[in-house]
């Protein structure tokens, strides 16, 4: 199953290249997607920028060609002086985001915060 996700890995890559989204495989398999946080929403506000948009799109186009796969990590940040209520809301419009592409909601992991200054999104091999 690694080489499947090898293979997403390379084919999100591919978009992205030459881009600020970084994308990799972890050793236990799973790919990475990180989108710096100035893309991905304006400050103070929850509303998914399109930069971040089109990097969704493309890891729910992913999720439906390995229908094993599920995002396992949802993780959106806050502004460094704001409270945790705008990452929790720009977590749930993230997973917003993909339900509406189709990813159903079953494959998608419960929405998180970080601290991070990015988006990071995790594509794991489901294993129930």
């Amino acid at each position: 199953m690694q080489a499947a996700l090898g293979v997403e890995r390379k084919w999100l890559q591919s978009w992205f290249e030459g881009t600020p989204v970084a994308i990799a495989q972890r050793s236990d398999g799973a790919v990475t997607v990180e989108v710096p946080s100035e893309f991905c929403f304006d400050p103070g506000r929850n509303k998914v920028k399109p930069a971040l948009a089109a990097v969704l799109d493309k890891v729910a186009e992913s999720l439906r060609r390995r229908p094993q796969t599920r995002l396992a990590l949802l993780a959106a940040p806050g502004d460094a002086a704001d409270k945790a209520s705008l990452a929790t809301e720009r977590a749930l419009k993230v997973q917003r985001h993909l339900l509406a592409r189709g990813v159903p909601a079953a494959r998608i992991g419960k929405p998180t915060t970080t601290a991070a200054a990015a988006v990071q999104l995790r594509i794991e091999v489901d294993l129930n």
